[in-house]
């Protein structure tokens, strides 16, 4: 397949006819789409509107949402969920906000609407469009970022370049929401400007999706989805994926490889941020698996070992030089892939002691009873740790025969071969499994809420 520019899709470079989104088992054709847009942007054309948000759960919907807004000359918000709270938070900024449904009862809400008539061909001011995202980072606190649509093409451009001939023309399914970034790219973006048409349900369970399968396909899901799936039949050969795509977060290697048993194919994982876009790929079932940077972007690492990216794909906000600072330590290897050892914002002082958060974690996940930590820094006046564990098989079996105080005890005493006591947890929390957002990141403010349940 090749890639379209947006201006030159609704403009006619692809027949009326073409399929861009595949909704309640009915094909969306590009005529369809067009016309949508011009009569949901017509109907705001006269609200002298600048920023308008969209909150849509139908991935088509979002879509025509944000091109109608983009068709007028507003700036698009995306928030990160349809929440009261969320939306309360930014109503004083938006002159409305466009669903698919009654979500966000607030009172400039428009409910989009489907035309019943033909549109002509259009044009897109592309390069000058405005799309708001947030991102929460390692702290939990909303940051706003803007791109452009222009940078959405770029990205699709290099991804096509290197999938686009094992994809042919399959058709796209999801399990993450195209409220940020990464559902965005890989779920509406690349595949409308590559000419694949897109399931517009992103779905939260496995199962419904499994069922739709008929014949190759790309996957777009996440750690917090690819980590469920347990008790999943294999699928079917004629109907397996051609390519699991995942980000947002590491997948852990147990699930690469039940993925592999299920979908018969090792995920592909990408790593970004909302700020630079897609930087690097890789795909193996074993860690530390080694990045491979983009062709487009440019890797490089601070005197520090500070990660430093160039990339036509990154918001314009960045330093003149093109370099922008990302929050993570590398190293290299001989061959130019790299490997992140880390964030550099995640070190404390506990009793006067700096502590790296990431490497205790590490740490305490080599223990024989442990698969997974997630530590974080509590207290007001003097700061300590807590622990929030996922337990192997065995660990499961010690702490029912030990009792919970004494399995915390053991573990402590564990860790005490290599870290001080003083800057070891003082407060535990075993769970089945780790709290994560919709696209499988860790936020630290879930890992203090299940903390101070215990206090």
């Amino acid at each position: 397949m090749s890639i379209v520019s947006l201006s030159d899709l609704l403009a006619g470079a692809r027949p009326d006819t073409h399929c861009v989104a595949l909704k309640d088992h009915r094909q969306i054709t590009l005529a369809r789409l067009r016309a949508d847009v011009s009569h949901n942007a017509q109907r705001l054309s006269a609200r002298c509107i600048r920023h308008g948000a969209v909150v849509c759960e139908d991935g088509y919907w979002f879509l025509v949402g944000v091109l109608a807004l983009v068709k007028i000359g507003a700036d698009v918000i995306l928030p990160p969920n349809s929440r009261a709270g969320t939306l309360r938070g930014l109503a004083h900024e938006l002159d409305v906000l466009l669903t698919d449904s009654g979500a966000g009862e607030v009172a400039s809400r428009v409910a989009l609407e489907s035309s019943e008539t033909e549109a002509a061909p259009m044009r897109f001011d592309v390069a000058n469009s405005r799309i708001d995202f947030f991102t929460s980072g390692s702290t939990g606190e909303m940051k706003r970022v803007a791109k452009s649509l222009t940078l959405f093409e770029r990205e699709a451009a290099v991804l096509e370049q290197m999938w686009g001939a094992e994809l042919g023309d399959a058709p796209v399914f999801g399990t993450v929401t195209h409220q940020h970034v990464f559902g965005m790219t890989f779920r509406i973006m690349w595949p409308l400007l590559a000419g694949r048409p897109y399931h517009s349900e992103f779905h939260v369970a496995w199962e419904p999706l499994l069922a739709l399968l008929n014949g190759p396909a790309m996957i777009v899901s996440s750690p917090a989805q690819l980590t469920r799936l347990a008790g999943l039949a294999p699928v079917a050969l004629a109907n397996r994926p051609r390519i699991v795509v995942t980000g947002g977060a590491p997948l852990p290697p147990d699930a690469a490889i039940e993925a592999r048993e299920i979908f018969g194919c090792i995920p592909t994982e990408f790593f970004g941020s909302t700020e630079v876009g897609v930087v690097a790929w890789r795909c193996g079932a074993t860690q530390p698996a080694l990045w491979q940077p983009l062709p487009t972007v440019e890797v490089a690492s601070a005197a520090d070992g500070v990660l430093m990216l160039r990339s036509p794909h990154a918001s314009p906000h960045v330093s003149g030089d093109g370099w922008c600072e990302q929050p993570e330590r590398i190293s290299f290897a001989p061959d130019g892939r790299f490997l992140l050892e880390g964030r550099i914002d995640r070190v404390v002082k506990i009793e006067g002691k700096r502590v790296s958060l990431q490497r205790l974690e590490r740490e305490i996940a080599t223990l024989a009873w442990v698969e997974e930590a997630a530590v974080v820094h509590l207290g007001d006046r003097r700061a300590y740790l807590g622990a929030v564990v996922k337990l192997s098989a065995a660990g499961n079996t010690e702490i029912q025969r030990l009792g919970k105080f004494r399995f915390e005890r053991m573990l402590r005493r564990e860790l005490s071969s290599t870290e001080d006591l003083s800057v070891l947890p003082r407060r535990w929390r075993f769970v089945d499994s780790m709290p994560m957002d919709g696209l499988g990141k860790r936020r630290v403010r879930d890992v203090v809420a299940l903390l101070e349940q215990t206090a």
